[in-house]
Formats: structure tokens, sequence, C-alpha cells
């Protein structure tokens, strides 16, 4: 199954590429940020989680107002405590997203200034680990919002900055908020 979806997620890249307008532009983004995991209930245990870290990739289609990309971010957090008590062994829980995201521009003019929001959804690879090694693996349904703005530096280089909300369906890996800097790049 995992198979199946990595080569859907890349199909549909390809697709979307070859599918370019005349007024729009590709373009590859970056970015890198803070994850705060949200705590977990579980039957019987309660585990919060200490700040983690994202960092990820996108290709992706400039149609002007509207953007359609396909992007992968690795996400990582440690579990800080289970029921209260200080996690003392080595353990976290780390995640591989393949996503299919959509925004929306909103331009100001001839300002360099273009707020933005979007929506995403596709698949993640979690993985629970403790002492280095994996005890749980599992792929699920993900999605996500993000709200963020674009500072235009040059007609080809943008930087962003913005907050997206990361959900997994139906899995014991939790949400999470997240802040997220980087730089989308037109060819």
């Amino acid at each position: 199954m995992k198979r199946f979806l990595m080569t859907l997620f890349v199909a549909s890249l390809f697709m979307a590429t070859s599918a370019q307008a005349a007024s729009g532009k590709l373009y590859f983004s970056g970015n890198a940020g803070l994850t705060l995991t949200d705590d977990m209930d579980l039957p019987g245990l309660n585990l919060s989680f200490s700040p983690g870290f994202n960092i990820g990739g996108a290709v992706g289609y400039d149609f002007g107002q509207f953007r359609a990309e396909g992007e992968i971010t690795y996400r990582s957090t440690d579990l800080d405590e289970a029921n209260g008590i200080a996690v003392t062994v080595d353990s976290d829980v780390s995640a591989l997203s393949f996503m299919a995201n959509g925004y929306y521009d909103h331009e100001m003019g001839n300002s360099p200034v273009t707020p933005y929001v979007g929506f995403g959804m596709g698949v993640v690879d979690s993985d629970l680990n403790i002492t280095g090694a994996t005890v749980g693996s599992e792929t699920n349904f993900a999605y996500q919002f993000m709200l963020g703005v674009g500072f235009e530096v040059t007609p080809n280089v943008v930087l962003t900055g913005g907050y997206r909300y990361f959900g997994v369906a139906d899995s014991v890996v939790p949400n999470s908020h997240e802040l997220v800097f980087g730089g989308r790049f037109m060819f």
C-alpha cells in the first residue's frame, strides 16, 4: 500500500508540472521550523512531548493567485513525560509525510507582501523509537491547514513564514502545530 501511495504521489507531481499554463511558473520550495506536538491521552497513559523540528521541500506550479504542489516533510519530536513523570530513556516520534497542497495567494497590488492560505492532504509514515529502536510504525491519512505570508525579494524568489496545523487520522501519532520559515524559487 505504501508503494502504491508513493507512486500515486510522484505521478501527480509529474502531471501537475506537465499541465503548465503560459502565465504561470514552476517552483521549488524549501522550509524548516519548530514543531509543537499535542499531548496524547491513551487509555491509562498521558504523553507529552518536547518541542521538535520539521524540514521539508516541495515542487509546485504557481498559476497566479492559486498554487498546487507536492510536498515531502520530515518531523521529529522527543517524548518528554509519560503520566507526568519525566521520560529518562531516549524516545521520540518521527514522521515522513507526502502531501498534495493547494494555496490561495491574496495579492495586494504592487506590495511585495502576499498573505496565503492553504490546505493539503496525503499520507504520513510514522515511527515511535525508544533507545534507538523502532517499536511502532504505521502509515495513515494526514491533512494540514496553512496560513502565512510571502515576501517577494525578486520576481523569482519569495521568502515565506507561516503557521501549519498538521493532523493525522486514526493514529497513535499526535497532531502538531508548526511554525515554518523558508523560500520559494521560481523557474
